[in-house]
């Protein structure tokens, strides 16, 4: 039978695994509201860009926005992926920090390649 003391010492441990889970949880959960915004600023950027051309397309007129404008639409929605992919690496690292290293490696090789 336990004693007093074996006792506490085992609530004391059971009460620290679960102020760490509750720690790892609460990054995850701040890091999933980081990428939840990445993926509504990317939706706005998709929205704009299909509102220009819209607008061109009501008006009869061939679609035809500027170098600048496409290129400034492509850089934000290429940023924002690259945000996206580096915040879904941050969010395995902080649920799964033994396999975090090959996984960031994995997402650096997919960058390099050119994958989005």
């Amino acid at each position: 039978m336990a004693t007093k003391n074996q006792i506490a010492d085992m609530l004391k441990e059971r009460f620290a695994d679960v102020a760490e889970r509750g720690k790892v949880m609460g990054q995850a959960l701040k890091v999933r509201a980081d990428m939840a915004v990445t993926r509504r600023r990317m939706r706005t950027t998709y929205a704009e860009l299909g509102e220009a051309i819209y607008q061109c397309m009501a008006a009869k007129e061939s679609v035809d926005l500027q170098e600048g404008q496409w290129t400034s639409y492509q850089e934000r929605v290429d940023g924002l992926k690259a945000e996206l992919r580096s915040q879904e690496a941050h969010l395995h690292e902080v649920m799964h920090p033994e396999e975090a290293q090959k996984v960031v490696a994995e997402l650096k090789a997919g960058e390099e390649n050119g994958e989005a």
